[in-house]
């Protein structure tokens, strides 16, 4: 699942780092996987049926697997950004 996570996160925040202009791709790198990961832990809270016993942990999944999501998509996001920058700039001399 974690890498999973990682992988789709890198992934869009590579896109939106690529795509987006300006230092708004950032933002979106990280938004994006956010709310990926906020639509699957409802979809599983709301939409699957119940498994078993115990409290709804989805607040504090949530909070790690998001925020991992997060990060992972601004670095990739920044990461892309960078490189584009820099090949726009070669291309320009």
């Amino acid at each position: 699942m974690w890498t999973a996570l990682i992988g789709l996160s890198a992934l869009v925040g590579a896109v939106c780092g690529w795509l987006v202009p300006g230092r708004r791709a950032v933002a979106w790198g990280g938004a994006i996987p956010w709310f990926g990961v906020l639509a699957w832990v409802l979809y599983n809270e709301y939409f699957v049926p119940y498994q078993g016993g115990g409290a709804s942990m989805w607040p504090i999944a949530q909070l790690i697997a998001g925020t991992v999501a997060a990060a992972v998509g601004m670095l990739a996001a920044a990461a892309a950004r960078a490189a584009r920058v820099k090949m726009q700039s070669g291309a320009r001399q």
